[in-house]
Protein backbone atom coordinates (compact mmCIF):
# COMPACT_ATOMS: atom_id res chain seq x y z
CA UNK A 1 0.00 0.00 0.00
CA UNK A 2 1.40 3.36 -1.05
CA UNK A 3 1.12 6.22 1.45
CA UNK A 4 -0.43 9.42 0.16
CA UNK A 5 1.20 12.75 0.96
CA UNK A 6 -0.04 16.32 0.78
CA UNK A 7 1.87 19.57 0.61
CA UNK A 8 1.29 21.97 3.49
CA UNK A 9 2.29 25.58 4.08
CA UNK A 10 2.66 27.19 7.51
CA UNK A 11 0.27 30.15 7.84
CA UNK A 12 2.72 31.78 10.29
CA UNK A 13 6.03 31.71 8.37
CA UNK A 14 5.19 30.29 4.93
CA UNK A 15 7.45 27.24 5.29
CA UNK A 16 6.35 24.40 3.03
CA UNK A 17 6.57 20.67 3.54
CA UNK A 18 4.87 17.37 2.94
CA UNK A 19 2.97 15.17 5.36
CA UNK A 20 1.20 11.85 5.08
CA UNK A 21 -2.44 12.43 4.15
CA UNK A 22 -4.37 12.19 7.44
CA UNK A 23 -7.60 10.21 7.63
CA UNK A 24 -10.67 12.08 6.42
CA UNK A 25 -12.03 14.31 9.20
CA UNK A 26 -8.89 14.05 11.36
CA UNK A 27 -7.59 17.13 13.16
CA UNK A 28 -3.81 17.22 13.60
CA UNK A 29 -2.38 19.83 15.97
CA UNK A 30 1.30 20.57 16.30
CA UNK A 31 4.14 23.03 15.79
CA UNK A 32 5.59 24.15 12.49
CA UNK A 33 9.06 22.58 12.23
CA UNK A 34 10.50 25.94 11.07
CA UNK A 35 8.95 28.66 13.27
CA UNK A 36 7.38 26.50 16.01
CA UNK A 37 4.05 28.29 15.49
CA UNK A 38 1.07 26.08 16.33
CA UNK A 39 -1.15 24.88 13.50
CA UNK A 40 -4.13 22.62 12.98
CA UNK A 41 -4.36 20.50 9.85
CA UNK A 42 -7.97 19.79 8.93
CA UNK A 43 -9.35 18.58 5.59
CA UNK A 44 -6.00 19.23 3.92
CA UNK A 45 -5.86 22.84 5.12
CA UNK A 46 -3.33 24.31 7.54
CA UNK A 47 -4.99 26.67 10.02
CA UNK A 48 -3.08 29.01 12.37
CA UNK A 49 -3.47 28.52 16.11
CA UNK A 50 -2.45 30.77 18.99
CA UNK A 51 0.66 29.12 20.45
CA UNK A 52 0.23 30.69 23.88
CA UNK A 53 -3.34 29.42 24.25
CA UNK A 54 -2.52 25.94 22.92
CA UNK A 55 0.55 25.49 25.15
CA UNK A 56 -0.37 27.40 28.31
CA UNK A 57 -4.13 27.81 28.24
CA UNK A 58 -6.62 25.92 30.35
CA UNK A 59 -8.44 23.03 28.70
CA UNK A 60 -11.57 25.14 28.19
CA UNK A 61 -9.53 27.93 26.55
CA UNK A 62 -7.86 25.44 24.20
CA UNK A 63 -11.22 23.90 23.30
CA UNK A 64 -12.84 27.27 22.62
CA UNK A 65 -9.89 28.47 20.54
CA UNK A 66 -9.90 25.33 18.40
CA UNK A 67 -13.68 25.52 17.98
CA UNK A 68 -13.35 29.16 16.90
CA UNK A 69 -10.61 28.42 14.33
CA UNK A 70 -12.43 25.40 12.89
CA UNK A 71 -15.75 27.27 13.00
CA UNK A 72 -14.34 30.14 10.94
CA UNK A 73 -12.90 27.68 8.42
CA UNK A 74 -16.23 25.85 8.08
CA UNK A 75 -18.16 29.13 7.94
CA UNK A 76 -16.03 30.27 4.99
CA UNK A 77 -16.56 26.96 3.19
CA UNK A 78 -20.35 27.08 3.70
CA UNK A 79 -20.46 30.71 2.54
CA UNK A 80 -18.57 29.77 -0.64
CA UNK A 81 -21.02 26.96 -1.31
CA UNK A 82 -24.08 29.19 -0.96
CA UNK A 83 -22.52 32.16 -2.80
CA UNK A 84 -22.01 29.96 -5.85
CA UNK A 85 -25.65 28.84 -5.79
CA UNK A 86 -27.34 32.04 -4.68
CA UNK A 87 -28.57 33.07 -8.15
CA UNK A 88 -30.56 29.85 -8.53
CA UNK A 89 -31.64 28.23 -5.23
CA UNK A 90 -33.01 25.24 -7.17
CA UNK A 91 -29.42 24.25 -7.95
CA UNK A 92 -28.70 23.93 -4.22
CA UNK A 93 -31.91 22.18 -3.19
CA UNK A 94 -33.60 20.82 -6.31
CA UNK A 95 -37.05 19.25 -6.15
CA UNK A 96 -36.83 15.47 -5.72
CA UNK A 97 -37.64 13.35 -8.79
CA UNK A 98 -41.22 12.04 -8.83
CA UNK A 99 -41.72 9.08 -6.53
CA UNK A 100 -38.77 9.99 -4.26
CA UNK A 101 -39.08 11.70 -0.90
CA UNK A 102 -35.39 12.60 -0.45
CA UNK A 103 -33.95 15.64 -2.22
CA UNK A 104 -31.63 14.97 -5.14
CA UNK A 105 -27.92 15.42 -4.43
CA UNK A 106 -26.32 18.83 -4.69
CA UNK A 107 -25.72 19.67 -8.34
CA UNK A 108 -22.31 20.89 -9.39
CA UNK A 109 -21.93 24.19 -11.15
CA UNK A 110 -18.78 26.08 -12.04
CA UNK A 111 -17.67 28.64 -9.47
CA UNK A 112 -18.44 32.25 -10.31
CA UNK A 113 -15.07 33.52 -9.10
CA UNK A 114 -11.81 32.29 -10.61
CA UNK A 115 -9.75 29.98 -8.46
CA UNK A 116 -6.99 31.60 -6.46
CA UNK A 117 -3.30 31.15 -7.16
CA UNK A 118 -3.03 29.20 -3.90
CA UNK A 119 -5.75 26.78 -5.02
CA UNK A 120 -4.08 26.37 -8.42
CA UNK A 121 -0.67 25.76 -6.82
CA UNK A 122 -2.17 23.22 -4.44
CA UNK A 123 -3.84 21.40 -7.31
CA UNK A 124 -0.71 21.37 -9.47
CA UNK A 125 1.69 20.45 -6.65
CA UNK A 126 -0.47 17.94 -4.80
CA UNK A 127 -3.68 16.75 -6.42
CA UNK A 128 -2.39 16.44 -9.98
CA UNK A 129 0.72 14.55 -8.88
CA UNK A 130 -1.35 12.16 -6.77
CA UNK A 131 -4.28 11.64 -9.17
CA UNK A 132 -3.13 8.11 -10.04
CA UNK A 133 -2.89 7.09 -6.38
CA UNK A 134 -6.07 5.11 -5.63
CA UNK A 135 -6.19 5.94 -1.89
CA UNK A 136 -5.54 9.64 -2.45
CA UNK A 137 -8.10 9.86 -5.25
CA UNK A 138 -10.72 8.16 -3.11
CA UNK A 139 -9.95 10.37 -0.07
CA UNK A 140 -10.15 13.60 -2.07
CA UNK A 141 -12.75 12.90 -4.73
CA UNK A 142 -14.89 10.27 -3.03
Amino acid sequence: MMLSVIEVKCPHCGAQGKIVLPPLGAIIIGPCPECQGMVAIFCGNVLPLDKDIMLRGKVDEKREHLLEVLGLFLHDRVEQMFDEKEDDPDLLFPDPPKGESEPAPLLDSPPKAPISQTELDSFLNTDLRMIDNKEYFKAVFG
